[in-house]
């Protein structure tokens, strides 16, 4: 794994207050190729992802997560990525988590893992039926069992990524890259991870829910949103 170019994608949307801390801790464990995509961010996200010492790549006006994430893995393939690993800016995930992802991603020679939260006391109630939910929906409709499937922690193969890059701009992004791994018929695998939650208003909102349940029959009858 050590030839292999990784790179790291974060997209974020005013995380002044956190994101230089997390592209800090990753350089420190030697990772180089970080990506911070600033979705429009009206506060010091930019500024403070380049001085951590992030590349940056800013959409003028806020777009959304699905379209963060993609402009920031299009530009690691230009730029010749190997390995995408996919990560939150609000320090929710462990960077240390990083090598494990990667180490499981060679060892099950996988397409793409899926990192899955543990749930415990720390994860907002809210949170956790609606993952329980919206992962269910996935098994039922899709055929595709996974453990929480909006986990924004992952790590694929460049030549995964071409495959199912996505067309939606907000958290449906997950789910359908879920529906597009089944359509390929893709091999994934899953690891355990802790998760920080500092802000329980973060994140994916019920009105997210019902919208990525829509999307997930969409994908499922249409095969894309």
């Amino acid at each position: 794994m050590k030839s292999k170019k990784v790179f790291i994608i974060i997209p974020g949307y005013n995380e002044e207050k956190r994101v230089g801390n997390v592209i800090k801790t990753i350089r420190h464990l030697g990772f180089k190729n970080i990506i911070f995509v600033d979705d429009g961010s009206s506060d010091k996200s930019s500024q403070i992802a380049k001085s951590a010492g992030a590349d940056v790549l800013c959409h003028i006006i806020n777009l959304g997560k699905g379209a963060a994430v993609k402009t920031g893995c299009d530009y690691a393939l230009k730029q010749g990525a190997n390995i995408i690993v996919l990560m939150d800016s609000d320090g929710q995930h462990r960077p240390e988590d990083i090598r494990r992802f990667l180490k499981k991603l060679e060892e099950e020679k996988s397409d793409i893992v899926f990192g899955y939260r543990i749930i415990d006391k720390n994860m907002p109630f809210v949170m956790k039926f609606g993952n329980w939910f919206i992962s269910t929906a996935t098994k039922i409709i899709q055929g595709i069992d996974i453990r929480d499937t909006q986990s924004g922690f992952r790590c694929m193969k460049s030549g995964t990524y071409r495959k199912i890059r996505w067309e939606s701009t907000d958290y449906s992004m997950e789910s359908e890259m879920i529906a597009n791994v089944g359509k390929h018929k893709l091999k994934y695998s899953e690891i355990p991870i802790n998760t920080i939650y500092l802000d329980n208003f973060k994140g994916t909102t019920i009105f997210d829910g019902i919208r990525i349940f829509i999307n997930i029959i969409r994908f499922k009858v249409f095969g894309r949103k």
